[in-house]
């Protein structure tokens, strides 16, 4: 699954539909890590119907993504309801944004500068496009803002830990986000020091 830039189950076959709205689904859970409660779901998704239609709407995605899990090769139980919760397995599914972070979390929790840069670099490597680009979901400005300042942290980082390629991975980041202020910053005071 991709959803840094434009969102879309990789592999699809042509011949399977893919619900715009289980697209959206989808994506919502993946933002909030892999699961979220109907109520949530349903509150930031889908406002306007009764309790009841939303769960119903729920279900009919939930359906959809069931079969195209299936037909990549799944069995289906890659996204389960469990009280009231769905919740996807992480360990079925290959989603950018969850590789992109969890680069993230092992260059926190590197030991040594060498293994903090490959994170660094995996995570820079792995951010492809803002999150959710072009989808225009209501609910996404906030998970946009958050995962491009985890991109814009993790790109610092990997430039302050570098020494000759840095301004590379700086423009590369100016590159998906050319109007961020840190970046801009970053790279007008730019100076290598290794």
């Amino acid at each position: 699954m991709r959803v840094l830039g434009r969102p879309e189950i990789v592999g699809v076959p042509a011949e399977v539909h893919v619900r715009k709205n289980a697209l959206e689904f989808l994506t919502y859970l993946i933002a909030r890590g892999g699961s979220a409660y109907q109520d949530e779901i349903a509150a930031d998704l889908m406002p306007e119907p009764s309790r009841r239609k939303a769960a119903e709407r729920m279900h009919t995605y939930t359906y959809n993504l069931r079969q195209i899990f299936t037909r990549l090769g799944g069995d289906g139980s890659d996204l389960q309801l469990q009280r009231h919760r769905y919740v996807l397995e992480r360990a079925g599914l290959e989603v950018d944004l969850w590789t992109m972070l969890d680069a993230v979390a092992d260059a926190a929790a590197a030991s040594d500068q060498q293994a903090r840069v490959a994170a660094l670099r995996r995570a820079v490597d792995a951010y492809t496009g803002p999150f959710a680009d072009g989808a225009g979901y209501l609910w996404l400005t906030g998970y946009r803002y958050l995962i491009r300042r985890e991109y814009v942290e993790a790109v610092v980082a990997l430039a302050d830990n570098l020494a000759g390629p840095a301004r590379a991975v700086l423009e590369e980041g100016r590159q998906h986000h050319p109007y961020d202020e840190r970046l801009a910053a970053v790279l007008k005071g730019f100076t290598p020091t290794r």
